[in-house]
């Protein structure tokens, strides 16, 4: 069974691919008000995967919800090179794949409760959305061993139930190919609430991975564009320069911040970045290695405030300070060499904000050493939820 398979079976991607989907900048405007879910805006959890097939790789799944009818998972190799991932998007009525090493998604369906497919699609993500917010979220009906709920369409959800009330297996009902389950659970508290911990993943009764859960954000935000291919957003507001801007995400990372002192020179910044960079330039074996280019965080008037040392995971404990930063949208302007004005590019930057969006940090990123005079460098605005 293909990779992309194994996490999109709902999804059916057996089927011959479909064109790509059509730009629908409405998709957006069109999505209910968001709710909450038992105090929860919004939930994202990042995994760990060990595949039951012998000699593959280990993998890292993350997933983010927000309510109602928004998702979003990323699954890639541990050490993913750009593009070596899978990615699903659900947004209102619509089911998008992207595809490992392709620029643009395709639609799966969002032709409604009447369509097999996209009544499997809406399975296939509302079955772990059901794991992780047990029992909030659906209607759930039965007994002490076992309870059942009702999907758009007719498809089911069935929780078998432990003595402890906590699901022991949670799978989509039903006698159609590619459903998933989820068991061999165990469970852990969270701020209050029992979460899941560990458990198999299994398509159809046959095992496809183990799956650890690493984090669990209760309150996770996102905008609602990150619910949708990059490609098919409604365009930001064209600055008078000319410069282009572009909505991006920016997958997830590790990172290890180092802190400037006050008032530095963009001048002194090269210097202080090698120092830090210096201590990880040469990783023993399989050890964790830092990516390629050069980050520095920049404050609103474009001066340098601190250095971002992103590695690639490998064998053994990440480097001391270290941080995962989850998956995230961004506005990326590219800017050529020694712009006359760093806070006038970061300003056009900023008037091209979507409705409803606040930046969380901005950086630049270079492709090799930080240096305002080196060929084509970019800068870019982290985006989260307005408050």
């Amino acid at each position: 069974m293909k990779l992309a398979l194994a996490l999109l079976a709902a999804l059916a991607l057996q089927n011959p691919p479909a064109a790509p989907a059509p730009s629908a900048p409405d998709r957006l405007a069109a999505l209910p008000k968001r709710t909450r879910i038992a105090g929860l805006g919004g939930l994202q959890t990042t995994s760990r995967i060990t595949f039951a097939a012998e000699g593959a790789r280990p993998h890292a799944l993350e997933a983010t919800f927000a309510f109602p009818d928004r998702a979003r998972w990323t699954l890639a190799p541990e050490g993913a090179r750009a593009g070596e991932r899978s990615i699903v998007f659900r947004c209102g009525s619509a089911f998008f794949e992207l595809a490992p090493q392709q620029a643009t998604a395709r639609l799966v369906s969002e032709a409604g409760p009447d369509d097999p497919q996209w009544r499997a699609s809406l399975a296939g993500v509302e079955v772990r959305r059901a794991l992780f917010l047990w029992p909030d979220g659906f209607a759930w009906e039965g007994d002490a061993t076992r309870k059942s709920a009702k999907l758009a369409g007719g498809e089911s959800l069935v929780a078998e139930l432990g003595s402890d009330g906590l699901p022991t297996a949670l799978y989509v009902g039903g006698e159609r190919t590619g459903r998933e389950r989820f068991d061999a659970l165990s469970w852990r508290e969270q701020r209050g609430r029992r979460v899941p911990a560990a458990f198999d993943f299994s398509v159809d009764g046959a095992r496809i991975w183990r799956e650890e859960v690493v984090a669990l954000d209760l309150q996770a935000q996102a905008l609602d564009s990150f619910f949708l291919p990059a490609e098919l957003r409604p365009g930001a507001a064209a600055p008078s320069d000319g410069a282009r801007i572009v909505q991006v995400d920016v997958p997830r990372a590790h990172e290890l911040r180092v802190p400037l002192p006050a008032g530095t020179a963009w001048s002194a910044v090269k210097d202080l970045w090698q120092a830090a960079f210096a201590p990880y330039a040469r990783p023993a074996g399989d050890g964790w290695r830092l990516e390629g280019g050069s980050l520095i965080e920049v404050d609103d008037s474009g001066a340098p405030v601190a250095i971002l040392l992103r590695f690639k995971p490998g064998l053994g404990a990440a480097p001391e300070g270290v941080v995962s930063v989850r998956e995230h949208g961004a506005l990326a302007l590219s800017l050529p060499s020694a712009p006359s004005s760093l806070a006038d590019s970061l300003a056009t930057l900023r008037g091209a904000l979507p409705p409803n969006a606040s930046v969380a940090r901005t950086f630049a990123r270079f492709p090799a050493a930080p240096a305002l005079d080196a060929a084509l460098f970019q800068l870019f605005l982290a985006l989260e939820p307005a408050p």
